[in-house]
């Protein structure tokens, strides 16, 4: 008999969280998906291998036997492909793209309370880093990453106007300075167009002066050096509105629709370092 390895890989899951809603939020597949490889191992096996019960799931005792021989087996595997893979450096490498990793990752790592027992790289990128054990462990990407990674949403961004008081308040001789980051000629100022809108206050455009910064961190800078009022995901804003250099120009927010992404190799998920630095990020984003 010849079973499918993902459904051995599926059934292990739900037997290890009790539960189909868990096992799709790790493996990142629908519950249907589930249920349909549940099915197709009972069809294989010719055995009822798990009963549904309203809510709760109940193995069978050659379910649970099977499920048990499935966990040793995969950790034995896992622990293989761990050895083979795992970084001869030591050190615990983080790519992360640049607005992220100075405005949320950065500040916080002084918080970090196995920074002293580790050796950590922090590497800023641009853009999606390169997806590679040769680039680094850990990911912090702006999409999730599927093909052999676990990825883990960290949170939605928004988009906030902030600026000195000088900027904010101007005298009646000047109109407003708009800090854009949409700086390419098929969408110039569409954040800017999208959060006047969204307020009411499109006519602002009319007076207002412009400005381009091809990155969140530069329309940071450029707005804290009185530039003008910049439109930067609140993340990024917070210290500097927290120290009193930056003072928000209107409550509301302009959601991108973009999130932040935490990735790893599956296989390398359970490594101890990568493990504490991802309970780590995951109670900071939590805590707020």
């Amino acid at each position: 008999m010849q079973c499918n390895i993902r459904a051995l890989q599926i059934f292990e899951c739900v037997f290890r969280h009790r539960s189909i809603a868990k096992a799709a939020e790790e493996l990142m597949i629908t519950r249907s998906a589930i249920s349909h490889q549940l099915r197709y191992l009972r069809t294989q096996i010719g055995e009822d291998l798990v009963e549904s019960t309203g809510r709760s799931l109940i193995f069978t005792d050659r379910g649970a036997r099977l499920a048990q021989s499935l966990s040793f087996a995969f950790a034995q595997i896992e622990n293989s492909v761990q050895d083979s893979i795992k970084s001869r450096a030591g050190a615990l490498r983080v790519a992360v793209c640049t607005a992220f990793g100075s405005g949320w990752l950065i500040p916080r790592m002084r918080l970090y309370p196995h920074a002293a027992e580790c050796r950590l790289q922090i590497k800023l990128h641009a853009y999606q880093p390169e997806l590679s054990d040769s680039a680094a462990d850990v990911f912090f990407t702006t999409t999730p990453i599927k093909d052999g990674f676990w990825s883990v949403k960290l949170l939605s961004e928004d988009l906030v106007p902030v600026g000195t008081d000088e900027q904010l308040f101007p005298d009646g001789k000047r109109g407003y300075t708009f800090i854009t980051t949409d700086v390419e000629a098929r969408n110039f100022m569409e954040d800017w167009k999208d959060y006047l809108g969204l307020i009411q206050k499109t006519s602002l455009l009319d007076k207002a002066a412009v400005m381009g910064a091809s990155h969140y961190s530069f329309a940071a800078e450029m707005a804290l050096e009185g530039v003008g009022i910049a439109l930067v995901p609140y993340f990024l804003a917070e210290q500097r509105l927290l120290d009193g250099g930056l003072r928000i120009w209107h409550d509301t927010r302009l959601p991108t629709g973009r999130a932040y992404y935490l990735n790893v190799k599956h296989a390398r998920r359970s490594e101890p370092s990568i493990r504490s630095f991802i309970n780590w990020v995951r109670r900071s984003i939590a805590e707020g």
